[in-house]
C-alpha cells in the first residue's frame, strides 16, 4: 500500500534538510549504510542549494550528502551529513575549471554503495558542458571516488571511464551513467554488477548495458567484462556490450537494485515522460516489459491520474520494504521557475 505518493523531502520550509544547509536539490540517490549504523542510509545530491529554489541562496556544489535513519515506508527524515553539522560538497573539485582532465563544469553522481569491507564507493559524472545541442559531447568522463570514514572525506581517482573516443565509441560511450546494481548476483559469486548507459537523455539510443567487476577490483578498468550477445548467444565476457533493450529509445537516469531476491530497474523514459520500472529473476535474464509509474503528464480525459511535471531520476532505495514495494526518490525542477527544485519520495510502487 503507498504510504507516501510524491512526498517532498527537500526544497520546502518544512524540509528536514533545510537544517543542515540544504534547499533546493536534486537526485537524492538512497545507499545502505548498514554497516556503519543500522537501518541506516546515505543520500547524494547533486546541484544544491540554500535557498529553496534552483539558484537561490548559496550554491553547494555537487554531489552533496546527508544522512538517514529511517526505513522506506517512513518519511524520510533527514539527519547530519559526514564531517560535520552542514552539508557541503563531498569532493575536492573546482568548478567551471580544469581539474587536470579537461574543462568541467559540475560533478553529478548517479550511485553510492558500501562494500564488505566498510569502504563507501561513489559513482558521477564529470559534465563538460550543459548547452552543447548533441549531448553526447557534455560529458567529460565518468568518474569513480572512494571514503573509508563514512563519506567525511573522499579519495579521487583519476577519470576510469572518459569520454574521448577512447573506447571505440566516439563520444557514444556507454559508461557515462552507471548505476551499482550490487554484489552476486542471487548466487554469492563475488562480481559487482553494474548497469551503465550514454550520457544524457536524448542521445541514449539503445538502452542500458550490463558489466561485472570482481567487487575487491573495482577501480581496474581492464578487470571489467561485458554481457553481451555474440551472434549466436548471450554471455560474459563478450568484447562489446550488447544493449540490454535494443531499440528501446533515449532514457535518463538509471537505477538498478536486488530487493529480496528479484532485480529491480527503473529509469526515467523520456519518449514516455514517466518513471518506468523492469523486473528479472537474474540480472542476466530476460527482463519484463517496463511498466509505467510516475507520469509527468496525463491526456485530459484521465483527469484522475496525479501527474508530476519535469520529473526525472527515479533511484531505488536498496532497503525497500519488497520485491512488491518499492520506494523511489524522483526528482522534480520547473526550468520556467526554477520552483519546486526538490527530491520526493513514493512508496508502494509494485515494478
Amino acid at each position: 500500500m503507498a504510504t507516501h505518493w510524491g512526498t517532498p523531502l527537500t526544497g520546502f520550509a518544512g524540509s528536514t534538510a533545510r537544517q543542515f544547509g540544504v534547499g533546493g536539490t536534486d537526485l537524492g540517490i538512497p545507499y545502505d549504510r548498514d554497516h556503519f549504523a543500522p537501518g541506516g542510509s546515505g543520500f547524494v545530491f547533486g546541484d544544491t542549494f540554500t535557498g529553496d529554489s534552483q539558484g537561490s541562496g548559496t550554491w553547494l556544489g555537487s554531489p552533496v550528502l546527508l544522512f538517514s535513519s529511517d526505513l522506506p515506508d517512513a518519511t524520510t527524515t533527514f539527519s547530519a551529513p559526514p564531517g560535520g553539522a552542514q552539508a557541503r560538497q563531498a569532493l575536492t573539485y573546482t568548478h567551471d575549471a580544469d581539474n587536470g582532465y579537461g574543462f568541467e563544469v559540475s560533478r553529478i553522481p548517479h550511485d553510492a554503495f558500501v562494500d564488505p569491507n566498510g569502504r563507501t564507493w561513489l559513482t558521477y559524472t564529470s559534465v563538460h558542458d550543459w548547452s552543447v545541442s548533441d549531448d553526447r559531447h557534455g560529458a567529460l568522463f565518468c568518474g569513480l571516488a572512494y571514503s573509508d570514514d563514512d563519506g567525511a572525506t573522499w579519495t579521487d581517482y583519476a577519470a576510469v571511464w572518459p569520454n574521448d573516443g577512447s573506447d571505440g565509441y566516439g563520444g557514444w560511450s556507454p559508461f557515462m551513467m552507471q548505476s551499482f546494481a550490487g554484489i552476486g548476483n542471487n548466487n554469492g559469486d563475488g562480481y559487482l554488477y553494474i548497469v551503465s548507459k550514454e550520457w544524457g537523455r536524448s542521445h541514449n539510443r539503445n538502452g542500458p548495458i550490463l558489466m561485472r567487476v570482481p567487487w575487491q577490483r573495482i577501480a581496474v578498468r581492464a578487470e571489467y567484462e561485458y554481457w553481451g550477445y555474440d551472434g549466436s548467444a548471450w554471455r560474459w565476457g563478450n568484447p562489446t556490450p550488447t544493449p540490454l533493450f535494443g531499440g528501446m529509445g533515449p532514457i535518463g537516469e538509471v537505477s538498478v537494485k536486488n530487493i529480496a531476491g528479484t532485480w529491480v530497474m527503473s529509469y526515467f523514459d523520456v519518449a514516455g515522460a514517466c518513471i518506468a520500472t523492469r523486473t528479472a529473476p537474474a540480472i542476466d535474464r530476460v527482463w519484463t516489459a517496463p511498466k509505467r509509474q510516475i507520469v509527468a503528464s496525463a491526456p485530459w480525459w484521465q483527469f484522475w491520474v496525479r501527474t508530476f511535471p519535469q520529473l526525472y531520476g527515479g533511484f531505488i532505495h536498496p532497503r525497500s520494504s519488497s520485491s512488491t514495494d518499492i520506494t523511489l526518490y524522483v526528482s522534480q525542477w520547473n526550468t520556467a521557475t526554477n520552483s519546486p527544485y526538490w527530491v520526493m519520495q513514493f512508496d508502494g510502487i509494485t515494478p
